[in-house]
């Protein structure tokens, strides 16, 4: 329980918290405003302002307090990651980088700094920054199965699919029904033609998200290339009926089905081949 002296401004400081801890957002605020009126070098109660104005989705506010809580504590790392998060929302990433290069540069063992450094990195296809960032964070937290998944997907976005292969099968180890990462190594084994080993995985994915129609569909498109004609033709058929745009799927991965039979040296039934011609 919080003990509240009208005077005593570390009271209206430790309300703010319990207040910012029960979401009440506005009397956290009124509470810090109180503590910043009355201290205004209080870098601690801008910063936590500004967690409740960000609570509050007030974002503009809370980059304004964050910024504060920096220029009177420079070396304040986590202003820097949550003022950093805000940009990311404002697509500045840029400013992002920079804000969460300072927070990792004061506090080396920030592992969600590099996570997001990372992110911003593969998303505008920087993945050797991206790999080296999340390969920081692995080191800080090793059994944590969502930083295996994202160099994986560094990796295969690299096309480096081997490797992409060997994170996404840690993230497995660490939780064995992760679908999302069964379904990206299988895309990795399909990538390097090992069509049994994407198969595995898309017939695990199934089991464990059955109402992922799209991967009836993809493992459809993966059964061709085994020749199993017939398992082929009804995952696509099932596909199909459930709505799934079967076409535009294979047309990710082929620009035709003449494209399909000369990259694969086959010859498709022509019951399937008019299946997936646009």
């Amino acid at each position: 329980m919080v003990t509240y002296r009208p005077n005593d401004t570390e009271s209206y400081y430790n309300r703010g918290i319990a207040y910012y801890k029960k979401r009440q957002y506005d009397k956290a605020i009124a509470d810090f405003s109180e503590v910043i009126g009355r201290e205004p070098n209080h870098a601690q109660a801008y910063y936590n302002r500004g967690n409740a104005y960000r609570g509050k989705v007030d974002f503009d506010r809370a980059i304004i307090d964050y910024t504060k809580a920096i220029d009177l504590k420079s070396d304040h790392a986590e202003a820097y990651y949550n003022r950093g998060k805000l940009y990311v929302e404002g697509d500045a990433y840029d400013k992002a980088i920079d804000d969460f290069s300072m927070a990792v540069e004061i506090d080396p063992t920030h592992a969600d700094g590099y996570g997001y450094r990372a992110d911003i990195h593969r998303s505008t296809g920087k993945y050797e920054q991206a790999i080296a960032d999340y390969s920081k964070e692995m080191k800080l937290r090793p059994d944590y199965p969502e930083v295996y998944y994202d160099r994986g997907t560094a990796y295969y976005e690299k096309g480096e699919y081997e490797q992409a292969i060997v994170d996404y099968s840690k993230a497995i180890e660490l939780v064995p029904i992760l679908t999302d990462a069964y379904i990206k190594r299988g895309l990795a084994y399909f990538r390097v033609s090992e069509f049994a080993s994407a198969l595995q995985d898309y017939d695990r994915v199934l089991e464990l998200e059955p109402r992922f129609t799209n991967a009836y569909a993809v493992r459809g498109i993966m059964l061709l290339h085994v020749k199993e004609w017939e398992s082929a033709k009804l995952n696509l058929i099932f596909a199909r009926n459930l709505r799934v745009n079967i076409i535009n799927i294979f047309h990710t991965m082929y620009k035709s089905v003449t494209d399909f039979e000369r990259k694969n040296d086959v010859r498709l039934p022509e019951n399937i081949a008019v299946m997936l011609r646009r």
